[in-house]
């Protein structure tokens, strides 16, 4: 099971303050990405990210560590998430090493270095732009995953975030990428989606558990913290 005990306490001593300088997004992804550092690793948030798809946010927890005995043949794997798993764990250390050299050579604020960790993460299957672009924000970079909920406060038609199909030529993706990585950032960038996000979906009907923005917040970090790297 997963160990929310500890995160809670956690958050309960931290600064509840949450301004631009201290926020629960810069609180929460420097712990994720120092998890990731200490496990060389992309599998955590990849792991994370597949069970977040077409799933309650607090759902995840009982899901990882149901990976974590089965691995790809988890019940929770189901269509293409598997193959997304099998993918990232075969795949780690170029991954890790693809993010990495990102950063090193673009940074983590630029549209270019955006873009570039977004088209890395659709790599791995069942990983569309969205939800790639979830994986990038987790490695620190300045975009956002413009989920359901984010449309619908948008005011935008869910076809504005649709992924560009597999026969588009991969220079018309890119551009696609590069407009979504723009919309995210003039929308408020990572920080403020990260923490309004965590602020919509407390205590609603999927997160009757996560009944604040804090509880949400940290939720992130307790499952990425309890996904098996082998």
């Amino acid at each position: 099971m997963i160990n929310l005990e500890r995160r809670f306490r956690l958050a309960f001593y931290v600064d509840q303050s949450f301004g631009e300088e201290n926020s629960m997004y810069d609180r929460d992804v420097n712990l994720i990405i120092d998890h990731c550092q200490r496990k060389a690793s992309v599998l955590p948030v990849v792991t994370f990210t597949l069970c977040t798809i077409q799933a309650g946010l607090s759902t995840c927890g009982d899901q990882i560590s149901d990976v974590n005995l089965h691995g790809a043949d988890s019940r929770f794997m189901w269509g293409k998430k598997g193959d997304g798993y099998a993918y990232a764990a075969e795949h780690d250390a170029y991954l890790w090493g693809k993010v990495n050299r990102i950063k090193d050579t673009l940074g983590t604020d630029s549209i270019a270095a955006c873009v570039e960790a977004i088209l890395l993460f659709m790599k791995v299957p069942n990983l569309g732009m969205v939800k790639a672009a979830f994986c990038a924000q987790m490695f620190g970079f300045n975009v956002a995953c413009i989920d359901s909920h984010n449309v619908k406060r948008l005011g935008l038609p869910a076809s504005a975030v649709k992924t560009p199909p597999a026969k588009m030529k991969p220079a018309t993706v890119r551009k696609k990428v590069a407009a979504y990585v723009a919309l995210t950032q003039d929308t408020g960038g990572s920080r403020y989606w990260w923490d309004s996000w965590c602020e919509y979906v407390a205590g609603n009907r999927a997160n009757k558990r996560l009944v604040t923005a804090d509880a949400v917040s940290i939720y992130h970090v307790a499952c990425v913290e309890n996904v098996s790297t082998y």
